[in-house]
Formats: C-alpha cells, structure tokens, sequence
C-alpha cells in the first residue's frame, strides 16, 4: 500500500486560518496587558543631545524607557554565526550617541492603550544635532565621508571573497569576453503580518514568556535568557502561526528584548505591534546589490574565467543574516556552471538607510541577475545561441561531487546528484522556447528566455524532533521547527505516519513553542523539509523501533516477525496480533506490564547532516513576455518551471511554494524597489508607493516535476522555499533584451539594473528604435 508521503491530502491547518481563529502575536490578549511604542528617529545620522520623557509620564504613560534605562543596552547578541570579516557595527537595543537611519529607536513608551501610547509619544522629547547623510554607496566610499562606526575603515562593515585557480590569465586567454555592471535595487519582504511581541514576565516564578512573531523562536530565547540574566528553561518563547516572514524575522530583534525588559520592569504583560509604516521603515530590507562582472569563453563557447566585485549597501548597521546575503551571492555567483578559474570580491559598504538582512533567496537572486545576464551578452559577443552557451557550461552528473563556492559560507559544499542538463532539454522541449522574437502587426515583441537555476538551502546543520504515542492510539509531533505558512504541520504528519505506520489522520502536529522539545532553530534558508521533516522521519523510525520491541515482549515473539500497518501490530506474514500502538503505550506507562521507568512510549531525535550543510535544489524557469516599444510597457504571457524538489512529501505543498517564490521573483523584477531621496528619507513608506505583484501581472505558472532524490538526508529531499524566487528578474531582462534587439542595438545598461520599470524599458526601446521609436 502506498503511505501517506507522495500524496496531497489538504492542510490540516487551513481551516482555523481561514476562518479567523489563527493566533498571531495580535490576537494575542491578556489581563492587565499594557501597549507600547518606539520612539525613532525622524534622521537619518544625528547625535543624540538628550531624550526627555518627562513630560509623557506626567501625562499618564506608565514607563518610558531609554538607552541608559536598559542594562544590557552594549551587550551583543547571540548570534548562530558570525563571519570573522564584520567589523562589528551591530545595533544597540535603544540608540545612544548616534542615530544611523531613519527609525532607529530611540526610546520605548509603554501606556495602558495603543491609543494612548501613540499620543503620549509625541511628547517624549528628543533633542537631536543632524550630521551629514551618506545616502548612496558612493557617498559612503567618497574620501572624508562621515564615519557611521568607528571600526568601519573607510565605512566598509565587511570585506571578504574566493579566489580560485588563475582568474586573470584565464581571461587573457579568452576568445571572447564582457563586462558588465548590474544592479538588484533595495526590496522588502513585507510579510503580511508585521513583527509583533507579547512579553509577560511572571515575577513568582521568575519566567518570562514571550510571543513573538518570528522564524527563529530558539534564538529569540537564547538572546532573552542571556540579555536579560534569566535562566533558559524560565524562557519561553511561542511562535504558534507567523504570519509570513520571508527571511525578515528569521533573527532577534532588539524590540522583542526592550519589550520583555519592560514587562519585567512594570510586572505585567506588554505588547508591542509594528505598523505597516514601522515595517518599512525598521525591518531589516534586503537585495541592493551591484555587481561588476567579467566573463570569458573560447572560441567554443565554455567558460574560461570570471572575475566579479560585489557590493552591498548594508545600511545603518550590521545584522549577521545581512553579512549572509553577499556571501550568498558570492556563494552563488555562476554555481551551476563549470568555472574553474574565478574570482569574486565582496563589500559590504555603510549608509544610513535601514539594516539589510535576508530575504528570499537571499543573495541568490541576485546573483542569478548578474551571472545569467552576463551569459546574455557572453553569447552574443561570441555569436553563440544562449541556450547552446549554457548547455555547453553547466554541470552534468559525471562533474559530481562539483564544489561549489570554497571561501563562501564556510566551503567544502558540493553538487552531488540532479541533472541539469536533462532539465535543461526536458525545459526546452515542455515550454516551447525558442530563441526567435515574434513581431505583431502592430510592432509589438513577444520573446522567450530560459535559465537554470541552483538552489543552495538547509543552513544551521541540525533539528530535534519528538513523536509520542498515547494510550488513546493517537501520536503527537513536537518539532523544534516554526512556520509561517509553509505547510509543516501537514506535511510532518505525513512523514510521521508513514515511517510510524499510523494512519495520517491520528497524528497531530505542534511546532513554535520552544517548550516543546530542549532545543531546535526554526524555518528559514528552505530548511522545513531538509532538517524538520528528517527530525520528524528519525523520532518516527526510532518510536517505531520500540513499539515493535515492546509488542514481541508481549506477544513472546521476535521483533522481525512484527510491524505496524495503520496503528496495529501485524505479523510480517500479514497475520492480525490483536495488539494496537494504543495497547503498547498502556504496556510501558507507569502500572503497565511493561513499565520500566519510562512515562510515555516516544522517542526523540536530532537530525544533524554530518557537516553537509547545503543541500543544493535545481530548477530551470522559462518565461514569455510581450513587449510595447512604443509605450515600454510589457507583461508575461507564459511561464514554465521544471523543479527537482527530490522527494515531493506533498506535492500540492510543493507546487504552492514553487509558484509562491515565482509570484515574488516577478514582483521584485518588476515592481518592487525601496526609495530614498538624497537625504536618506524614505520615499515608499505604503503599499502605495512600493508596488508588489497582483494576480493580473502574473501569467498562468506551469510547473513540472523531476524528482531525483537528494544524497545529503534521508528522506532525499530539497529545499522547495526559494528556488522560484531566485531567476524571474534575470529572465525579464534577458527576455526584454531579446525583443528589443529585433528593433536595433540594445543599450544593456537600460536592462542592467532591478526593477526593470516600464520608463527604463521605454528608454532602451527608444535608443534602439528608429523612426516613431527614435530616441531623442
């Protein structure tokens, strides 16, 4: 019989979310509950003369807490990981000095209301001194620019980057080379619910429990346990449904920590709950990347070297995940293609705007931007379709283990199973692709482009799971895993039942609490499937090991003689036994005839990957655009991806978050970009001004599945979160260029730089057109 794996029963976890009976951080209520709000800086680089809240307590606000008010206020966070090339230059919890950017807290003000707390705000008195902005990377590098750190040489937070066999002469030798500058500009992940804490400090027992909307629920607790001087085991930390996260809550925030010091301070619950303006303004933003690239290739078309510069406007501050994102994009840079000869330099450059951190993809989109862009132009300089150029360079099977990004990321992760060749043809042959540009009557362009993308996802090499059968004949999951959407809960259950041998509708599943197992680290970096569901598989298959042992005890048998087929022991010949898991959970608990000192029939595990941290997805996008020239205006028309996910657990789970990440990639290609004025104010503070994908600017999502089992787990799957994020801009573009190159020499630095905006578009169209196109 075929189990429950490999099948798409619908998640269980829809109805309550459907129906309004979810609990995020803000459907969160309790007695005595008081609300409060930051205080944040209206500049972007000031100093801080003095921060008076007296006027606000006389009013009525119950406590308004500044820097010299936080004891742990220079302390550092826990962090998982730490590349030893940041100069520090991580945020305070409460500014003091300095401001750095536009929403740098400043001061928190707790009220009985949220009502109450915005008014009395306004009264909280912040004497600032404004120092020059740096708005821009180049102003940031220009010499004598203002220093944002004082560790900051020259306002560079990071420099790092691989170097690997003889870039230089590689290119000497090449037949045929570019160079070319692109640019992802600045986005959002803007998660639908914003970030959130509920803090209450029990004073009795000296426990804090803190619902907070997060990815990374075991690290908000390591950093609450140790900033605030409390015992791990008296934290907890309960990210029950997140709404959304997208990598931007995928690290503590200094909020949650102020917010859980003000609710032990006052000895009564405190909530604290970001607003959309809030969210643009000081959550951490992402992308903002400018590659310089150079690539090579012989006379046949293969790749002879590369050499690249990146450069990240990291902002204010740095947070470690933002660090991640240009070594994600270093790690990346090329990684499905057969390069030898590379090398690849990274900065990570100060300004005053908001701190970047993930989102996702998380570098890979970026880098897919440049690489597959480059490739585009490589082409045509050699005279070469683009398709043959990248069926010529890519990695096959026989290249494997092939290493993928030494000096990135710790090194030493290799390509070891996938066929990208095979997806490349079988992509080519489903979509209907070709290289050709139609041309209506009218002279608008309708154009293909295809890219193969690499996925590198499941960082952070381990997670713990727990399965327990009661004596009701149902098992329970606990993950050390949260959520944000992704569907774990059903999916967990489905791999539980089937490595148990229960049926799925008996398992009940319950993630985001980090009282549930001692330690786990939570859903980003595509880890779900990778690390929690192994969790899950190896607790199940170690529970299902002990049941067996116990039922051959009872039964006076061999323990091969049995198994367990939807909940009963069976014999293997397919004899009935008449004994139940629920039948052996009574056995072994305390005045059962099996008891032995245990209190439950469970078992826990932790599956760590023995080192392999990355484990690499494939996947290769196709998409079909139409083209205006006359207004710059384009849409999609179709768009094709053939994604290997390994094992499919639920393939309807799969399909959902492949054409989730698409949806994303196109609204960033398209639409997305966080503004800034020269002087570092924010100009998109609402969905008004930044502009994100609806469902008219997005095409029908084909998706195709080709399922080779990953070797890094035991489950042989991929991670599936943000592969479809990660090639969108890269084919719009190159799709764009095409078309326009059917009317006459394509000015690329039009096509070079993210969000590809019709008044671009229109601009390229205008410098290649001749007649009513002409540019001026």
């Amino acid at each position: 019989m075929t189990g429950p794996v490999g099948r798409s029963p619908l998640r269980g976890e829809d109805a309550r979310l459907l129906l309004g009976r979810a609990r995020h951080v803000d459907n969160v209520h309790l007695d005595r509950m008081a609300h409060g709000v930051f205080v944040r800086s209206p500049y972007p680089h000031a100093e801080i003369v003095s921060v008076d809240g007296s006027a606000a307590l006389a009013a009525g606000a119950l406590a308004v807490l500044t820097a010299r008010d936080l004891p742990f206020n220079d302390r550092p966070f826990v962090v998982r990981y730490w590349n030893p090339a940041i100069r520090n230059g991580m945020p305070q919890f409460l500014a003091s000095g300095r401001v750095r950017f536009v929403g740098d807290p400043v001061a928190f003000l707790v009220a009985e209301d949220r009502y109450l707390a915005e008014d009395l705000a306004a009264l909280v008195d912040v004497e600032y001194r404004e120092l020059p902005p740096l708005a821009t990377v180049e102003a940031a590098l220009a010499p004598g620019a203002a220093p944002l750190h004082a560790e900051w040489t020259g306002n560079v937070a990071a420099e790092f980057g691989l170097d690997e066999g003889d870039p230089d002469a590689a290119l000497a030798r090449s037949a045929h080379r570019v160079r070319h500058r692109f640019r992802f500009g600045r986005q959002a992940p803007l998660p639908l619910e914003p970030r959130g804490a509920v803090a209450d400090f029990d004073a009795e027992r000296g426990r804090l429990t803190a619902r907070v909307s997060t990815q990374a629920h075991y690290n908000v607790r390591e950093n609450l346990a140790q900033l605030l001087d409390l015992p791990e085991y008296q934290v907890r930390v309960v990210a029950e449904d997140v709404g959304g996260g997208f990598g931007s809550k995928s690290r503590t925030f200094p909020e949650e920590i102020v917010v859980s010091h003000a609710s032990r301070l006052l000895r009564r619950p405190v909530k604290w709950m970001e607003d959309r303006l809030e969210n643009f303004h000081a959550t951490t933003h992402s992308r903002d990347i400018e590659t310089e690239i150079e690539i090579g290739c012989d006379a046949d078309g293969r790749f002879t070297g590369l050499d690249a510069d990146i450069v990240l406007d990291v902002g204010g501050y740095v947070f470690t995940s933002g660090i991640i994102t240009a070594e994600v994009a270093a790690f990346c840079l090329g990684a499905g293609y057969r390069l030898p000869d590379r090398r690849i330099g990274v900065r990570c450059v100060g300004t005053n705007k908001t701190p970047i951190a993930t989102y996702r993809g998380a570098g890979a989109p970026e880098a897919a931007f440049a690489m597959e862009r480059a490739i585009e132009l490589l082409a045509r300089e050699a005279g070469l379709s683009p398709l043959e150029m990248r069926r010529r360079n890519a990695v096959t099977p026989e290249d494997y283990p092939h290493a993928v990004g030494a000096g990135a990321l710790g090194g030493g992760h290799n390509l070891e199973s996938g066929d990208l060749p095979a997806m490349i043809e079988r992509a080519v042959a489903e979509s209907g692709y070709t290289e050709a540009v139609e041309t209506a009557p009218d002279g608008r362009r309708a154009a293909w482009s295809l890219a193969p993308v690499v996925e590198a996802a499941g960082v952070v090499n381990f997670e713990s799971a727990l399965v327990r059968a009661g004596p009701d004949g149902r098992v329970t999951v606990l993950s050390g895993m949260s959520g944000q959407g992704q569907g774990q809960p059903t999916t967990y259950a489905q791999v539980c039942a089937e490595a148990l041998g229960v049926p799925l509708e008996h398992v009940d599943v319950r993630i985001g609490d980090t009282d549930l197992v001692p330690f786990g680290r939570g859903a980003f970096a595509s880890r779900g499937a990778i690390f929690g569901a192994n969790a899950v598989h190896g607790a199940a298959e170690k529970l299902r090991g002990i049941v067996l042992e116990r039922a051959a005890t009872l039964l006076q048998c061999e323990t091969p003689d049995l198994d367990l087929r939807l909940g009963a022991v069976v014999r293997r010949d397919g004899g009935e036994t008449g004994l139940t898991i629920a039948d052996v959970a009574r056995a072994v608990t305390p005045g059962g005839p099996l008891f032995g000192g245990e209190t439950a029939l469970e078992a826990q595990y932790v599956f760590d990957n023995g080192g392999q941290a990355v484990t690499f997805g494939f996947s290769v996008h196709a998409a079909r655009l139409e083209l205006d020239p006359r207004t710059g205006f384009y849409h999609l028309l179709d768009y094709y991806v053939l994604h290997d996910a390994g094992r499919a657990l639920n393939p309807m789970i799969v399909e959902g978050q492949v054409v989730g990440g698409v949806v994303d990639g196109i609204g960033g290609a398209m639409l997305s970009e966080i503004a800034y004025d020269e002087g570092a104010q924010l100009l998109t503070g609402s969905l008004a001004d930044y502009l994100v994908a609806t469902a008219p600017d997005v095409p029908r999502i084909r998706v195709a599945h080709m399922n080779i089992p990953a070797g890094t787990n035991p489950l042989g799957v991929r991670g599936i979160g943000e592969g479809g994020a990660i090639p969108p801009a890269a084919l719009i573009a190159n799709a764009l260029s095409r078309a326009i190159a059917s009317i006459g020499p394509v000015r690329e630095d039009f096509l070079s730089s993210v969000p590809l905006n019709p008044e671009r578009v229109h601009a390229a169209c205008r410098a290649a057109a001749s007649g009513p196109f002409a540019a001026d």
